[in-house]
């Protein structure tokens, strides 16, 4: 008789659920809740809920799946589905990405057709015997935009349970958008959802180019006020300048003009008489000749001038000079014009 009166059929009675479930923001999150209560006094072991979504859906392939049972976390992952039951808890999902309902508004729910299944299992503290109680919410029994009405409070230093708003719920505001379509509108307001989107279309949105009103004063005015281009158009004017006039080459010239010519602000046109007074020497013995001889007497000192004898201007000056010069000052004539063509 006592075995009887024990089955856990019995035990499962004293087992409660609440008559709706209810949909609305928790802790920022959009969540399915429903309520469960133990209404009798002793304590239910390693109890333990799990939920169901029974809904016929209809694969791609073109397959019709009717009562196709999808699960809902209720908290497996972090071991809120193991439940504590010496007092009315509400257990809830997180309608996220994951979850069946993602795509579910108060729109939607109007038409779709589901039921939820809910399954608490644990083992009776008295007899050790394993009971389990199952109750189920079909579309109409889910309340969009609604909460529970809380059933405990202290009092005296003890905690209080009314089971008389155990089945209550009031309206709270909540958006009548699906998760999916706040989640895209979000993203679409926000400034830092365009590379996310280009990353999904395949696109690449390259930063805009800098402009010259983004540069320091003094590269402004480097650069030039009409920007920079591609290729030659975006060097500075200065070095254009001077890319433009250093275009001869260095190689046929000896290493001291070479040195000379790489420093800046050395041009062509410095450097065409050069060329052509060595293209001269090189036709011209080392010896000296009467044309770089008279050319250069104005170099002399007066003195070896007045022994030239005529100064620069009359016509025989080579002649004149060869023959009135001692031999000493002759030598010494020709090695100092031999220097200077050298130079």
């Amino acid at each position: 008789m006592f075995i009887k009166m024990s089955q856990p059929k019995k035990r499962a009675e004293t087992l409660m659920f609440s008559e709706h479930a209810a949909i609305s923001m928790r802790d920022g999150k959009m969540t399915l809740m429903f309520r469960v209560g133990n209404l009798r006094n002793s304590h239910m072991v390693s109890a333990q809920i799990r939920c169901k979504l029974l809904k016929s859906r209809q694969t791609p392939e073109g397959e019709f799946l009717p009562l196709d049972q999808l699960e809902l976390d209720v908290g497996f992952s972090t071991g809120a589905d193991q439940l504590f039951l010496v007092s009315p808890l509400t257990i809830c999902h997180v309608i996220d990405s994951k979850s069946p309902f993602y795509d579910l508004s108060l729109r939607s729910m109007q038409t779709e057709q589901f039921e939820i299944v809910v399954i608490l299992e644990g083992i009776v503290e008295t007899t050790g015997m394993t009971c389990q109680a199952r109750t189920s919410y079909t579309e109409d029994e889910v309340l969009w935009g609604h909460r529970f009405f809380p059933v405990i409070s202290l009092e005296e230093g003890f905690f209080k349970v009314d089971y008389s708003q155990f089945h209550g719920t009031f309206e709270v505001p909540t958006p009548p958008h699906s998760v999916k379509e706040q989640e895209e509108s979000l993203l679409l307001s926000s400034p830092l959802a365009a590379p996310s989107l280009c990353h999904k279309s395949g696109s690449i949105n390259l930063p805009a180019p800098i402009t010259n009103t983004k540069l320091p004063a003094k590269l402004q005015k480097l650069t030039g006020r009409d920007g920079i281009s591609a290729g030659r158009d975006g060097m500075p004017r200065k070095l254009l300048r001077m890319s433009s006039e250093i275009t001869y080459s260095l190689g046929d010239l000896p290493v001291k003009l070479q040195r000379i010519s790489s420093a800046p602000g050395v041009t062509e046109e410095r450097l065409q008489p050069i060329g052509s007074v060595l293209a001269e020497e090189r036709s011209i013995p080392k010896l000296g000749a009467v044309d770089a001889m008279s050319q250069s007497v104005t170099d002399l000192p007066p003195k070896l001038q007045r022994l030239a004898g005529g100064g620069v201007g009359s016509g025989g000056v080579g002649g004149r000079l060869d023959g009135h010069l001692p031999p000493k000052l002759r030598k010494m004539n020709s090695e100092r014009f031999t220097g200077l063509s050298l130079k």
